[in-house]
This record gives C-alpha cells, sequence and structure tokens, in this order.
C-alpha cells in the first residue's frame, strides 16, 4: 500500500488566501506610501521654497548696502576733507538704513562714525575683511561679530574707498543681527517650519524665531554640509528635530537653512495608518471566512473522488461520483470510462509485444550481415585498425593491423587488453628501435584513446608506421597504422635535393657578390685615371693655344675616353638591370621637350656626318604625363646614337605620336628610323640581346659593346612597354617603342617661362673639395674656377672636418677613398657636429658608382652622387643645385634656407605628387599622414622612439610637399643621434605638426 505523502489540503487553501491577500495588502501600503511621500515632498520643496527666497531677500539687501556704501565712497566731500560734510551725509543714509556708518583710513583710526555724535574722540579698531578688502579692492560681508564697545551681535559690509587705483579708506556699514532676522520673518516662515542664517564658519546671525538669544551659537549639524546647497537632517539650537533645506551665498558665504520639524514630516504618515489598519484586518477576516466554506466542499468532493480511484484501481467498474463540484463530477464519469478501456488496453500490449518480438529477431540478422561486411571492409582496408572500447579491451582488430604489427592472431581473437598487447611487442623486441621517450609515450598512452595523438615509429623491420588514435564520444578509441615508408623515402630525397639546391644558391650568390666586387674595383680602378685623362683633354681645349694637330690629338683622347666611358657605364647599367636594381622615378614631364633635348644632344653627331636630323610630331600630342624621364632620355639617345652609328648618307627621322586610354593614360610611340646599312631577318633576334651584334665586322668597324639596345629593352620593359625594329639589308631601319603612360593633373610649371626665360644673375660658391688624388684636385678647382667658385682642397676627411668647422661653405665635394680618414667617416662625423656646418650638402665624388655603394654614401649621411669621370656641366650642374649659386642674387636675401620659416605647403611638390597618384589617392594620402602625425613625438617619448617618428615623418611630409616639416624632422633625427638638447626642437616640431594638420583638414575639405 502506497503511504500519502504531501501537504494537507487546508494548507494549500491557506496559501491561496494568502496569495489574494497579500497583492491586496501590497497595493493598499504602496498607495499610502504614495499619498506619505507626496506629502512630504510638497513640505520638503516649500522649505526649498522659503531658502531660494530668503537667500535673495539676503543678497538683495546686502546688495543694496554695497551699493549705498560705494555711492557715499565717490562723495567729494572726502575728496576735498570736509569730515564735517561727509558725517552729515553718512548719519542721512545710516538713517535711512538704520544701520551705523564707520570711516576709517589705512591706520585703522575712524574718522567718522554715525553710531556717535560728530567731534567724539574715536578709536582705532580693525576688522576681519580688510586684508580681504586689501587684497581684491573689492567690497566684501564679514561673518558675526560683535560691536567692540557695545558688545552688540552684527555683521558689517566694508567697501574701499579707491583713489589712483590705491585703498586710501575702509567704508563699513554696521547692520545689527535683528534687520536680517526681520528678512527672515518677512519672508513668511513660521511653524512648523524655522529658518536661520548662518556665516561662513557656521555661527548663527540670525534666526525668524528667538534671534536675541540665539544669535552667535554654533549652528548644530553645520559640519555635515557641504557644497552649495542641498538637505540634511538634525536638531535646531532648540532642541527640535527637523528636516533642512540649505542654499549658501556666492555672495557673502552665508549660508540660508530652512527647516520642518520631523513631527510635521510624520504627521502625514500617521494619518495613513489610521485609515489603512481598519481596512487591512476588514479583508483578513473576509478571506478567512471564504477560506473556511470553500475547504469544507473540497474535502468532501476529495472523499468521493479517493473512493472511485480505488474501485478502478482493483479492476472495477464504478459507476461515478456526484458531488456539489461540478469538476469532481466530470473526473468520476472519467474514471468510470476508464475502468471498461483498461481490459482492452491489457490485451492491445499482449498482441504488441508478440510483433516486437519478431521486429527483434529480423534486426539481429541485419546486424550480423553488416557485422560481416565490417569485417570484409577492414580486413580489405590499406590501413590496419583496432578499437577499443572504455575498458581498454580490443574489440575489433583488423588482419591487416595484425600484419603490419606482427601480433598472434589467436590472442587476437580472445580480445586482449591493451596492456596485454604492450606486453606482448615488447617481448618480441617491437620497440627496440624507439627513442625512450618514444617509449614513454607508447607505455602512458596504450592503444586505449584517451588523447589525441599522431606520431610516427620505426619497426624492427625497417617499416615505418604512423599511428593515429582518435577517441570516441562515449569513452572508446580508433587507431589506425598506416606504413609510410614510401612517402618518408621520398620526403628524404627532397630534402637531399632542397639541400643541394641551397648549397647552389649560395655558391651562386657568393658568386654574385664576387662579380659585384670585381665589378665596383675595376670600375674604380677604370673611373679615376679616365678622369684624369677626360679632365685634362678639357682644360687642354677650353684652354686654347693649340696647334692644329696638337688639337687633333687633344680631340681624339677625349674622344677616346668618352667611348671608354661609355663602355664603362653600360657595363654598370646592365649590371644593375641583371640584380633586378632599375629604380625608375616618376615624375610629370613634356615628351616633347625631352624628344627636343634627346635631339639637340646628338645633331652635333650627325652635323658632323652631315646627316639630316628630322624630328616629326603629332600635333594632338599627350601633352604633359606621368613617367621617367631620365630613363625615356637613356632609350632615345640610344636609339638615335646608333642610328646616327650607322647611317653613313642620308638621314636620321625621329617620329612621336600618341593615343587616348581609358583611365586619363596615355600610349606614347617613338619611331626612330634611318638610311643605313639595315639588318638581315634572320639577324635580328640577336639585337636585343647582352653582348650582343649583328655580326663581328660592326663591332671591329663602329664599336660598342653589344649592351645598349639590351638595356633599352630592359628599362622599357621595367615601364611596361614594348621595343621591336623594323628592317632590311640595305634600306634602313627603324627602331621603335611604345609605353602607356598616366597624363599629369596640374604640375611643376616652366621656370623659363615665369620670366621671360631671363635667367637671374647666380652668386659664385664657396666651394670645399677633399680628395687625394693630385690629378683630381687639379681638374676639379680648375673647371670650378673657371666657372667663377672659390675653392679651397684639401687632402683627407681630417682636413675636410677641420675645414667645415673653422670656414664657411656653400658645398662640400668630397671623395670616398682617402688615406687615412676616409669620406664617409668624415660625413659621418661632420653630420655629428654640434654646428651648422652639421647641415652642410656634402656630394660624394668618386669612381665608385655601383647602386650598392651610393647606397652607403647616403646611408652615411652624403646628400648626393657624382661620379667620375664627370663632364664639365655636370659638375657645375651638381654645385649649382645644392648650393647657394644656384640661387638668384637678391640684396639682403638670407643664403641658407630655413627650415622653421615659409608656407606649410610646397605647392609645387604637392601638385606634382596630386597629378602622379590621383585625387582619391593622394586623399587617402593626407588622411594616413594625419594619423601618422597625431601618434607621433609624444611627450613621454624616448630619444630612440623620437628618432624613428622623425625618420617616417620626413619621409611622407616631404613626398607630399610639407617640405618645412620634412626638413625639420631630420634635424630632430640627427639631434637624437647626437645626444643634442631637443627641447627647442621639439617645441617647434609639435607647433608646425599642428599647422600641417590644419592644412590637410582645409586639403581634404578643398577635395
Amino acid at each position: 500500500m502506497i503511504t500519502p505523502r504531501g501537504r494537507p489540503l487546508s494548507r494549500y487553501i491557506s496559501g491561496v488566501v494568502g496569495a489574494v491577500l497579500f497583492p491586496c495588502l501590497l497595493i493598499i501600503g504602496l498607495l499610502g506610501h504614495q499619498w506619505v511621500t507626496e506629502a512630504q515632498g510638497r513640505l520638503e520643496d516649500r522649505t526649498a521654497a522659503f531658502a531660494a527666497r530668503v537667500l535673495a531677500d539676503v543678497d538683495t539687501f546686502l546688495t543694496s548696502q554695497i551699493a549705498m556704501l560705494q555711492a557715499l565712497a565717490t562723495s567729494p566731500a572726502l575728496d576735498a576733507g570736509d569730515v564735517r560734510q561727509f558725517d552729515r551725509q553718512a548719519r542721512h543714509l545710516a538713517a535711512l538704513q538704520n544701520i551705523d556708518v564707520i570711516l576709517r583710513d589705512r591706520n585703522d583710526q575712524q574718522v567718522v562714525n554715525t553710531r556717535l555724535p560728530f567731534g567724539t574722540p574715536l578709536s582705532r579698531n580693525s576688522l576681519p575683511t580688510d586684508a580681504v578688502v586689501l587684497k581684491t579692492r573689492l567690497p566684501a560681508v564679514s561673518d558675526f561679530v560683535r560691536g567692540p564697545l557695545t558688545g552688540n551681535p552684527l555683521v558689517v559690509v566694508s567697501v574701499p574707498v579707491l583713489r589712483n587705483g590705491e585703498v586710501v579708506y575702509f567704508l563699513n556699514a554696521s547692520i545689527p543681527v535683528d534687520v536680517i532676522g526681520d528678512l527672515l520673518k518677512k519672508a513668511g516662515i513660521v511653524a512648523p517650519y524655522s529658518g536661520s542664517v548662518t556665516d561662513r564658519r557656521g555661527i548663527i546671525i540670525a534666526r525668524s524665531l528667538n534671534t536675541e538669544t540665539t544669535a552667535g551659537k554654533p549652528l548644530p549639524g553645520f559640519g555635515d554640509v557641504t557644497g552649495s546647497e542641498g538637505t540634511w537632517s538634525g536638531r535646531n539650537p532648540l532642541g527640535v528635530a527637523v528636516f533642512a533645506t540649505f542654499k549658501r551665498s556666492t555672495l557673502s558665504g552665508w549660508l540660508i537653512s530652512i527647516g520642518i520639524e520631523s513631527a510635521a514630516l510624520q504627521e502625514p504618515l500617521n494619518a495613513s495608518l489610521r485609515v489603512i489598519i481598519p481596512i487591512i484586518l476588514a479583508l483578513v477576516y473576509v478571506a478567512l471566512a471564504l477560506a473556511a466554506i470553500v475547504r469544507r466542499q473540497i474535502l468532501e468532493a476529495h472523499r468521493s473522488l479517493v473512493a472511485a480511484a480505488r474501485a478502478v484501481g482493483d479492476g472495477r467498474e464504478t459507476a461515478g461520483v456526484t458531488t456539489a463540484v461540478r469538476e469532481v463530477t466530470e473526473i468520476g464519469a472519467t474514471l468510470a470510462a476508464a475502468s471498461v478501456k483498461l481490459r482492452q488496453q491489457a490485451d492491445d500490449l499482449q498482441a504488441a509485444n508478440r510483433d516486437l518480438e519478431s521486429r527483434v529477431a529480423a534486426r539481429t540478422r541485419e546486424l550480423a550481415e553488416q557485422q560481416a561486411l565490417l569485417s570484409a571492409t577492414l580486413d580489405n582496408m590499406d590501413q590496419g585498425l583496432i578499437l577499443v572500447d572504455r575498458d581498454r579491451r580490443a574489440k575489433v582488430v583488423s588482419q591487416r593491423a595484425v600484419a603490419l604489427l606482427d601480433l598472434d592472431p589467436d590472442m587476437v581473437r580472445d580480445q586482449p587488453t591493451s596492456d596485454e598487447i604492450i606486453a606482448y611487442q615488447i617481448r618480441k623486441g617491437e620497440f627496440a628501435l624507439a627513442s625512450d621517450a618514444m617509449r614513454a609515450v607508447i607505455s602512458a598512452e596504450g592503444i586505449d584513446g584517451r588523447r589525441t595523438h599522431v606520431y610516427e615509429r620505426t619497426r624492427p623491420n625497417g617499416r615505418v608506421l604512423e599511428i593515429r588514435t582518435v577517441p570516441l564520444p562515449d569513452g572508446s578509441a580508433v587507431r589506425t597504422y598506416t606504413d609510410i615508408t614510401a612517402r618518408k623515402e621520398i620526403e628524404q630525397a627532397l630534402e637531399e635535393s632542397r639541400q643541394r639546391a641551397e648549397r647552389a644558391l649560395a655558391q651562386a650568390e657568393a658568386a654574385s657578390l664576387a662579380k659585384g666586387e670585381f665589378l665596383a674595383t675595376m670600375s674604380h680602378e677604370i673611373r679615376t685615371p679616365l678622369h684624369g685623362a677626360l679632365g685634362h683633354a678639357d682644360l687642354l681645349l677650353r684652354e686654347g693655344g693649340l696647334s692644329e694637330r696638337q688639337r687633333h690629338h687633344a680631340e681624339r683622347i677625349q674622344c677616346a675616353g668618352q667611348a671608354l666611358l661609355t663602355v664603362v657605364n653600360d657595363v654598370l647599367d646592365f649590371s644593375k638591370i641583371e640584380a633586378g636594381q632599375i629604380d625608375l622615378d616618376p615624375q610629370p614631364f613634356a615628351p616633347e621637350a625631352l624628344i627636343e633635348e634627346a635631339v639637340g644632344i646628338v645633331r652635333s653627331a650627325a652635323d658632323a656626318k652631315h646627316l639630316s636630323l628630322a624630328v616629326r610630331i603629332d600635333p594632338t600630342g599627350p601633352g604633359r604625363v606621368v613617367g621617367d624621364p631620365d630613363r625615356l632620355r637613356q632609350v632615345l639617345l640610344n636609339l638615335l646614337n646608333n642610328a646616327i652609328k650607322f647611317t653613313a648618307a642620308g638621314g636620321v627621322t625621329l617620329t612621336l605620336s600618341a593615343e587616348p586610354r581609358p583611365a586619363r593614360a596615355c600610349r606614347i610611340r617613338v619611331c626612330v628610323s634611318d638610311t643605313g646599312i639595315g639588318i638581315a631577318p634572320e639577324k635580328r633576334a640577336r639585337l636585343f640581346q647582352r653582348f650582343s651584334q649583328v655580326d663581328g665586322s660592326i663591332r671591329r668597324e663602329y664599336g660598342g659593346t653589344g649592351l645598349g639596345l639590351a638595356i633599352s629593352r630592359r628599362l622599357i620593359e621595367a615601364m611596361g612597354g614594348q621595343i621591336g625594329v623594323e628592317s632590311l639589308p640595305g634600306e634602313g631601319s627603324t627602331f621603335w617603342f611604345e609605353v602607356v603612360l598616366p597624363r599629369a593633373v596640374g604640375g611643376r610649371e616652366d621656370p623659363a617661362g615665369a620670366d621671360g626665360g631671363q635667367a637671374a644673375p647666380l652668386r659664385p660658391a664657396r666651394v670645399l673639395l677633399a680628395d687625394d688624388n693630385a690629378i683630381n684636385q687639379d681638374i676639379a678647382r680648375a673647371m670650378l674656377e673657371a666657372a667663377g667658385h672659390a675653392v679651397d682642397v684639401v687632402g683627407d676627411g681630417e682636413e675636410a672636418i677641420q675645414a667645415v668647422r673653422a670656414g664657411r661653405y656653400d658645398l662640400v665635394l668630397m671623395d670616398v677613398q682617402m688615406a687615412g680618414v676616409d669620406g664617409l667617416t668624415a660625413t659621418r662625423r661632420i653630420r655629428a657636429l654640434d654646428h651648422p656646418a652639421a647641415r652642410l650638402p656634402i656630394i660624394a665624388m668618386t669612381a665608385n658608382v655601383l647602386p650598392q655603394q651610393v647606397a652607403q654614401f647616403l646611408t652615411a649621411g652624403m646628400d648626393g652622387h657624382l661620379g667620375k669621370p664627370f663632364r664639365r656641366q655636370d659638375l657645375l650642374a651638381v654645385v649649382a643645385h645644392w648650393s647657394r649659386a644656384g640661387r638668384p642674387e637678391v640684396p639682403g636675401a638670407f643664403p641658407v634656407a630655413d627650415p622653421w620659416n615659409g608656407p606649410v605647403l610646397d605647392r609645387t611638390v604637392y601638385e606634382e605628387m596630386l597629378g602622379a597618384a590621383g585625387r582619391e589617392a593622394m586623399l587617402g594620402l593626407l588622411v594616413r599622414l594625419a594619423a601618422d602625425l597625431r601618434s607621433r613625438f609624444g611627450p613621454s617619448n624616448g630619444r630612440e622612439r623620437l628618432a624613428a617618428d622623425a625618420h617616417a615623418t620626413a619621409s611622407a611630409a616631404g613626398q607630399l610637399g610639407f617640405t618645412r616639416l620634412s626638413d625639420l624632422c631630420r634635424d630632430l633625427e640627427q639631434a637624437c643621434a647626437t645626444q643634442r638638447d631637443l627641447a627647442v626642437l621639439l617645441t617647434r616640431v609639435s607647433a608646425l605638426r599642428d599647422e600641417v594638420l590644419t592644412e590637410i583638414a582645409q586639403l581634404s575639405a578643398a577635395a
């Protein structure tokens, strides 16, 4: 028999009654609380209103007193020294205000006191407000004080009497505290409210009640009052509990407190309780009565249902239950119907059980078939497989696993544990070749698969197995064994091939390095004497006085030297191209002007052979485009020189055409046609190969290295273009190239057009030449002095350092390889000087011209490079560019550019960059530069971080046209490296950074 459990019904009925009563009582309580809160809030709001009104009245009264005293302080009687007249004026005002007026000098001697008859001897006395008035020369209001003679409670308003900005008198108004008390009474503060005015120290000045007995006493709870307004609870001076609102006067610093008695705040709560408690008692009584009635009806229905349920449980039919509760009657009818159906359901359950048994038998046969299929699949897999259950027992072991591991088939059929399998393998020496670490892994893990793991192991027979363990959700695991011996052999072969390739690559790199070093050495050794030969030949030809035969020999020397220099330059150019060091410098230029310049260079050669030289330019030319004009000029000169060289009679024609392309681009085609010897079709393919000419006879007759066209092809291909030739033997040749270049937007104006092509006169430069070769010294000095420049010569780097410290130069021409202190070391030491010479332009003048060598010069701090041998015009162009000699002679002009003054943005550089990049890309670059500037040059950054910030900013800012910021950042980077003081530089960088950010914002808005 089942023992009834649970709580009696009466407890649930009590819970229902409580659940009904609780919300009712809660609602009544909330309504009462809201009513009490609103009533108390109205009382508290009234105290705040009283406090604001009294504060306004007190401030108005004090302001009127200050105004009255300030007006009296301007009385002409004071300026005239008529004390009697001033006394009469003061007494008149004092009588109107019910106050006393006192005039004191700077020594605290009373001059006028309206409380005493005029002429009465007056005493000295000072007030606490005197120091404030003297310091601020403004009116001041005192705290509570007592009269020095009468002892009456007072407050004093002090006003300075100023003459010529100095305080000459103190003018005071002594105000009885009763006057302040009257202001409280006039505000209508009556019981249960009370008000008080307290000074800055918490001393009561006046109250709405009993001012005469409370004035001068401390206000209880004043120490808890903070801020300019708020509330506090405590007791008033009479000991009555109050709630008060206070406001502090900004004029006097006094505290205005308006309180209401706590009993008055409590009265709304008491009134609400007198109403709510009877209502609650009535509700409880009604609820209990209803609960008793409901309980009796439910218990009767319960007894009837229990009797019917017992009948159904015994298998007996029941006629149902009839009670006063309709729901209980319905349950009784349901129980009666259920008793009828129970027998039917029992019969149906037996039939279902027989059907289920037949289905289980069929499913068992299907599983047996699937098991056989699975076993066949496992036995034919290339991988071995072992399945272990959660108890570490091998439930499935495939035949492939038995074969790979050399396991005993009889042992496998007994489903051994993983520990038993490992023990068997150890006895057979399976792990003899395994390392100690591998044995530890195998012993710890077994094959139970409690950890996912993949590793490789070599068996005693030399086979390599990859062993993978995959845990399953039910705690079992699957381990697979794969024979990867063939794969490992392939991997080993690949590794050996990789090592051989790396060794070959290292040997190739070493050979390339050796070739580069050999090329650098040979270039230097050839260029150095060649520079002397060409320089002296040039000087001989320019000095004049030579006989025709001597001039002929000098010209032959010069011609042979130039030919040798061309060979050396071609070899170096091709070396750079072979090394992938082609550096393109895109900038806006006019193709028509470039062609005219190239034709002008070769025209003298054409005239010498009596050849015509024609130029045909498409009238709808491309205009200004963006590309590398120097590299294009090199290709043009190569094609033109070849055409002139191989043409004996007739002429050379250069044709320029342009075809528009999408995205503001233009396809430019240049053709150079001649009437020369022509080229056979079978020999054209050799033209653009290195060290190749059509045949050996050409090299013997015309000279050359066979590198010119190979270099031209590499340059054009680097620009994304094409180059080719059309020719027939005896009919001449046409060499052509095509490149697609973007059109320029804006760009730099032609400098010759600014003043009608009239160049401004240039001032001579003062140049320091550092070279240890006497021939080189003589050549360079002669060329520079002939152009009007002043030249000082030193023999090594140490002398160059001393010279720049002692003298003032515009430019240093520095040889690199000098005895003693070389040029690179000298440059670094000059850049580290705390001297104006640290910013002096230094140009490397050396026969070292390979790209890696030039990079070393720039890294050391040099500004440019002039290769030996050089032409006179090249030397003068470098001096003009890097020195003040390249600037027009302007009276009073400062000789050195100042990076801390001038415009923030170089519009010329900005427009060129805008033309090259496009407006959208330029806007993105400006936004990135602004973000970088905001994150750099922090005040807490160290020297290393500041140097990195300056280095990054100098490059980006200069490219976008902010040249002043770029130059200043270079100064900062150098100062960080030389441990100089950074304070001034950082201040200027920060200020200029803000100007640049403003300029960027304007440029972005305009875009």
